[in-house]
């Protein structure tokens, strides 16, 4: 294909918020998912400028795009996007992780100008189930089913799976979804969604008690939070 599409999806954001001992949801919860798929943004972004200039191509019709104009870049050059809280900027300080200025994105969007990106697609947040597990990660960027998962692996029988970086000292940050509720999801996919050119997979849990109302109300609030599927 001509697009270049690719997908750079996500997974293991509950388990890494335990870890780091935060609740999934919270505000300092909303701020890292945030951070963290903002300075993924501008990487992805920067890295398919480089693939485009050192091949001397781009996507077919890269020329029309919001990349080419400029207007893809007005939101993160006109305002300063910066950790709201600050545990996030000790994370990010921490790992040695640098967030990316508004001065960053406007050298990158001149760079984009002159050289243009390979990539039409850059980034989508699939649901990534089984794969997941293989990696000792939570699913995506939703929260835990549950504190320690059942499933049925063909003939071995039942296989537990306790929650990635889940222990006895941090049990209180592994709430599973239908203890989150529905909300606290959406915020966090608000957040990630906003620097996400493509789809995010995003499952919401309800207990047994919930009702079509409960439910109907969910997705309206998505839709105002600007979520674009559920």
């Amino acid at each position: 294909s001509m697009s270049h599409a690719i997908g750079l999806g996500q997974m293991n954001l509950h388990g890494y918020l335990g870890r780091e001992r935060i609740h999934y949801g919270s505000e300092e919860g909303l701020d890292f998912t945030n951070m963290y798929f903002y300075t993924v943004a501008f990487h992805a972004v920067r890295a398919s400028m480089e693939i485009a200039k050192e091949r001397g191509r781009t996507f077919e019709g890269f020329e029309d795009s919001k990349y080419a104009s400029g207007e893809y870049f007005d939101k993160y050059t006109e305002q300063e996007w910066k950790p709201r809280t600050e545990r996030v900027a000790q994370i990010f300080e921490e790992a040695g992780v640098q967030i990316p200025t508004q001065d960053d994105w406007a050298k990158l969007r001149d760079e984009v100008a002159k050289h243009g990106i390979y990539n039409q697609n850059l980034q989508a947040v699939p649901p990534t189930g089984s794969i997941s597990y293989i990696n000792n990660s939570t699913s995506s960027i939703h929260p835990i089913a549950a504190p320690v998962e059942i499933r049925k692996e063909g003939k071995i029988g039942r296989v537990y799976y306790p929650a990635p970086h889940m222990t006895n000292d941090n049990l209180e940050y592994f709430q599973d979804a239908y203890e989150i509720g529905p909300e606290k999801i959406i915020d966090t996919y608000a957040e990630a969604t906003q620097h996400v050119d493509q789809g995010l997979s995003l499952t919401l849990f309800f207990k047994d008690t919930a009702t079509t109302r409960d439910v109907n109300k969910a997705q309206i609030y998505a839709w105002t939070k600007g979520i674009k599927t559920v």
